[in-house]
């Protein structure tokens, strides 16, 4: 409130389960993250439109965190599989960033994961495999005028399949 920015981009750093496991781990509370509702609670509660939302994490691109982003971002940022320990390289892209605070998002995101895919080349992963180095950006808005509804009737004749007599045609089909 006191000195707005003209734009605002969001990086949560830290350990990633996905969807299933959550995002961050809380130094109070052991194995403890916060859950997908929870990170879109969070952005709803700060107010904030954000050029994009990137989770320097692994295992965090999935359609469920995208969809819970979208309101609050216009690009998602995030891997698909584990990262390694180094994480994303900050320094080129803030660099460019720090020379022209117009830099278009897409063209820093590109810059994001080139380097990150660049700079992690035989590195070792946060379970000590080498990485497969997998890292996306998501346009929001084309997500949310494909993706959603399709998800939405897919979950609803899911819900209708367990909780009929089907209920084992779903599991011997996962």
């Amino acid at each position: 409130k006191q000195a707005p920015a003209d734009r605002y981009m969001l990086i949560l750093w830290d350990h990633g389960g996905g969807s299933v496991a959550g995002y961050g781990r809380d130094e109070i509370y052991t194995n403890d993250t916060m859950t997908t509702n929870e990170v879109a609670k969070a952005l709803k509660a700060g107010g904030v439109k954000f050029d994009f939302v990137g989770f320097d994490a692994c295992l965090m691109a999935t359609l469920e965190n995208a969809i819970a982003v979208e309101p609050y971002a216009a690009y998602f940022i995030a891997s698909e599989e584990s990262e390694p320990g180094t994480g994303w390289y900050y320094t080129n892209w803030l660099s460019d960033l720090n020379a022209n605070t117009s830099t278009p998002t897409l063209q820093i995101g590109k810059r994001i994961l080139d380097d990150f895919t660049a700079k992690s080349q035989g590195q070792m992963n946060y379970y000590g495999y080498g990485s497969q180095t997998t890292l996306s950006m998501i346009d929001l808005a084309e997500l949310k005028g494909t993706i959603p509804a399709a998800l939405t009737e897919f979950g609803n004749d899911l819900q209708s399949t367990l909780t009929s007599d089907h209920y084992m045609d779903v599991a011997n089909a996962r």
